[in-house]
């Protein structure tokens, strides 16, 4: 049992923080993200380190916590909370007031554009480039083949860039 808790100790300081970052950006929420995080190891915990090898924990704690995220956004509208989010991440410390306009727009239209990407697409896209996890590490966790992870990252970076663009220009024109 001994060895458990401390391989359990390890995976823990290995996983926690970047785990909790996911789940804050999946769903919006520190204090939820922390909270899925904490029960994804308490599963882990309960489940035992000897039936998790210890290279796949991450993966399997990952997997485990996109689960629960899920679970939440379905039980709470979880939109809301993740705007609140992401326009306090982007907030700059003093700006011009022209310059405070012409930023909120920005992250407003950042935030309605994340949201319209599916779920798979985003939780893959924020798992590649806030986790920099590889393409095989994300199938891992989302439980799906490296061809669709790479698809459906491709397909969000995509339509991000096409929105992206069609709301620059819309912008310009009016």
């Amino acid at each position: 049992m001994q060895h458990d808790e401390h391989a359990f100790a390890e995976v823990f300081n290995e996983v926690y923080p970047g785990l909790c970052r996911f789940l804050e950006c999946l769903i919006g929420r520190c204090g939820i993200a922390q909270e899925i995080a904490q029960e994804s190891f308490l599963r882990l915990y309960r489940t035992g380190m000897d039936a998790v090898p210890r290279d796949e924990a991450r993966f399997w704690l990952y997997r485990v916590a996109r689960n629960l995220a899920l679970n939440e956004i379905t039980r709470r509208s979880a939109q809301a909370r993740l705007r609140e989010s992401l326009a306090k991440i982007f907030r700059p410390a003093a700006l011009r007031p022209d310059q405070e306009v012409e930023r909120a727009e920005r992250n407003r239209m950042l935030i309605e554009l994340l949201e319209s990407l599916p779920e798979h697409q985003r939780a893959a896209l924020l798992l590649r480039e806030q986790e920099e996890m590889s393409y095989r590490e994300i199938a891992q966790v989302l439980g799906v083949s490296e061809s669709k992870v790479k698809v459906d990252i491709f397909r969000a970076r995509a339509r991000l860039r096409e929105r992206w663009l069609s709301a620059q220009r819309a912008a310009s024109a009016g």
